[in-house]
C-alpha cells in the first residue's frame, strides 16, 4: 500500500493507494471477496426532491487516523468500496457524500444480517 497526501486549501488528507478492488469503483464481483476482509460498502447518491440517483457524485470514506478514499458514483448513480480490511471495524467508517449544487442532508446505513455481509449506504441530498 502506497500512502499518498491530498492537499485541498490548507487542510491535508492521508489517503491511501490500494488495489482497485480496494479503492472504491471496483468491478470485483460480490461473493470474491475474503469475508475475513470485512464487509464491502455499496449504494447510491439520491436526490430527494425528484428522487433520481445522481450521476458523480463524491463519495467518501474515511477511516483509521485520517485515511480517506474517494470514489464517484458511476452512470446509474451507485458506488462501491471493496472491505477496508481486518483491522478496520466497520461501524467505525464514515461515509460522506457531496454534489456540486447539492447539500448532504442524510446517510442511511443498512447492515446486512451477518458482520461479513455488505453494508448498503444511501446518500440523500438535496438541491441548494
Amino acid at each position: 500500500m502506497l500512502r499518498k497526501i491530498a492537499c485541498a486549501g490548507l487542510v491535508c488528507f492521508s489517503v491511501l493507494s490500494l488495489s482497485p478492488a480496494l479503492a472504491g469503483g471496483d468491478d470485483v464481483e460480490p461473493g470474491l471477496e475474503d469475508p475475513a476482509d470485512g464487509p464491502p460498502f455499496f449504494g447510491d447518491a439520491l436526490d430527494i426532491k425528484s428522487r433520481k440517483t445522481l450521476v458523480d457524485a463524491l463519495v467518501r470514506a474515511e477511516f483509521g487516523k485520517g485515511q480517506v478514499i474517494l470514489t464517484r458514483t458511476d452512470p446509474e448513480g451507485k458506488f462501491r468500496f471493496g472491505a477496508f480490511g481486518r483491522t478496520v471495524d466497520p461501524n467505525s467508517i464514515e461515509i460522506s457524500c457531496a454534489m456540486k449544487g447539492y447539500k448532504a442532508v442524510d446517510i442511511v446505513r443498512t447492515p446486512g444480517r451477518r458482520d461479513e455481509d455488505p453494508i448498503e449506504v444511501q446518500c440523500l441530498l438535496e438541491p441548494e
